[in-house]
């Protein structure tokens, strides 16, 4: 079968990558090139698909020869870097959008992170977030997704999942009526892949701010305790985690869901509440 376009992806296996290539997958107009450390996930992941829908490219961060060869003839990327070290991450991103760029893709999305849109030096981690890719000369369009907190983050080792199991107790550096910005990752795939599939001198070089249900800590913990018999209280941090957590809780103080993601999306953001419905059973 004969497409009309080849879209490549890079970051397909994660909470935001799934929805996204499970809704470019429907379009029979598109075919998908994923670059990944594991092919057999892939698989996994999302099945046996039409002769040429699908193109699996395996590849990492570090030798980037196979993405160096297959992003020829691709004229959209999305890029979703995830690594611990912040300068690496910046040299990842730039390399892959460098290499890109040159083979003359148009459109590079990027998942860059609510810094991408905070004012000048509210964090250490902005504006450079994005300088990197924007000081590439003659480069196509950079978006940038900047979400708010990941609701998937519930997930993560130590994080509410495992402190509602085993002690009964989320933490937040938040005061108790101060908002979350709270984003669900499925809402985040869905709007790369909405983006994906408009005409490219749509968006241009948008900077979209993704904040979908703001919750404040009490809020949260009422959710909770809707579905799971918890109790929480006050607990205390080490002063070096304590001390960052409050920096950057305070620079990102968002009250009120991004008032143009539902044109984005296509329909209403999912809440926090729809998220640990949905989710339940890992808290169990």
């Amino acid at each position: 079968m004969v497409y009309e376009e080849k879209l490549y992806i890079l970051g397909s296996t994660g909470n935001t990558g799934q929805p996204l290539v499970n809704k470019l997958l429907k379009n029979p107009k598109v075919s998908l090139t994923l670059y990944t450390r594991s092919p057999a996930k892939v698989q996994q992941l999302f099945g046996e698909q039409p002769d040429g829908k699908l193109q699996i490219v395996q590849g990492d961060f570090n030798d980037k020869g196979a993405f160096r060869k297959s992003i020829q003839g691709h004229k959209r990327l999305f890029l979703l870097i995830q690594v611990l070290d912040f300068k690496n991450y910046l040299i990842i991103v730039r390399e892959f959008a460098q290499i890109a760029y040159d083979a003359g893709v148009a459109q590079i999305v990027l998942i860059s992170g609510t810094s991408g849109s905070m004012p000048y030096r509210t964090t250490a981690f902005n504006p450079i977030i994005l300088e990197g890719v924007l000081s590439i000369k003659d480069r196509g369009d950079l978006i940038a997704l900047c979400p708010g907190n990941f609701m998937s983050n519930q997930f993560n080792p130590g994080a509410d999942v495992d402190t509602v199991k085993n002690i009964s107790k989320i933490f937040d550096v938040r005061e108790p009526d101060q908002k979350n910005p709270w984003i669900s990752p499925n809402d985040i795939g869905e709007i790369a892949a909405n983006i994906l599939q408009d005409p490219i001198e749509k968006h241009e070089d948008a900077v979209y701010e993704l904040v979908g249900d703001p919750n404040t800590p009490k809020e949260y913990v009422e959710i909770l305790i809707r579905y799971y018999d918890i109790l929480t209280k006050q607990a205390g941090l080490p002063h070096k985690m304590a001390f960052t957590l409050l920096y950057y809780a305070k620079c990102l103080v968002i009250d009120n869901a991004s008032p143009g993601l539902s044109v984005l999306l296509g329909r209403q953001p999912e809440t926090l509440e729809q998220w640990v419905e949905k989710h339940k059973y890992a808290f169990m």
